[in-house]
């Protein structure tokens, strides 16, 4: 199990902010949903506020720590649970949201992954490449990709694609974390498997991937739609 705490994680900082300033963010959060006496009593501490959150279906953060470094940067709150792995500048590289679908199930609704130039200290100025994929219960997938040419200017190349057929979701099913329990979603190569998402898919029409490009789940196999990096943390 890594280890974890429930500091938040400042996107703009690009820091895990401290307890105190951590603590002061969560009650700004969920002062609007929650009575003062509970957060009188379970608001003494980002952990205490966790337990009790998990607890009652509320909102709150978790940061995994990998090596003892920022992993990745989970909130759960009511309707989802969304996950964004960081990498070494804190940069966050990967985005997966899960829909709650009933009180022990979740479903992977979107996939967001980002590849950097790795020359600038801000990640909208550095990105070079992002997809955006969006799937449904029933199979559905759409696939957005963009590249970011950047010269004297920012020139982008935006491409959309729709599965002709259903893909296999089956590994977007996941069990709802109860709390402590972030190891399952804290490992996106165990999620993201294009060989098992895009498996089926009707290569007649224009598709995330061509008949070239279909990954055996057991192949080592470039899949050339993702960036070569993607899973580089």
């Amino acid at each position: 199990m890594n280890n974890f705490n429930h500091h938040i994680y400042n996107s703009l900082m690009l820091t895990i902010m401290d307890e105190e300033n951590s603590l002061d963010n969560i009650k700004d959060l969920v002062a609007d949903d929650i009575k003062k006496e509970v957060w009188k009593k379970h608001g003494i501490s980002t952990t205490e506020w966790a337990k009790y959150a998990a607890a009652n279906n509320l909102w709150y953060p978790v940061t995994v720590y990998k090596d003892n470094n920022p992993h990745c940067y989970i909130i759960i709150s009511e309707d989802l649970v969304e996950v964004r792995f960081l990498d070494e500048r804190l940069f966050e590289y990967v985005y997966m949201a899960y829909k709650k679908m009933d009180a022990e199930k979740m479903f992977l609704v979107k996939v967001y992954v980002r590849e950097y130039y790795h020359k600038k200290d801000k990640p909208l100025q550095d990105v070079k490449k992002d997809i955006n994929m969006i799937f449904s219960v029933e199979g559905g997938l759409n696939v957005r990709t963009r590249d970011f040419i950047r010269e004297e200017s920012v020139k982008v190349i935006e491409d959309n694609m729709e599965a002709a057929h259903p893909v296999n979701v089956s590994q977007n099913w996941k069990s709802i974390p109860k709390y402590g329990e972030y190891d399952e979603i804290s490992n996106y190569e165990d999620v993201i498997k294009p060989g098992d998402l895009l498996r089926d898919i009707d290569t007649s029409l224009k598709s995330p991937v061509s008949q070239d490009d279909e990954v055996n789940p057991d192949s080592k196999k470039e899949n050339k739609w993702l960036p070569p990096d993607w899973n580089k943390n």
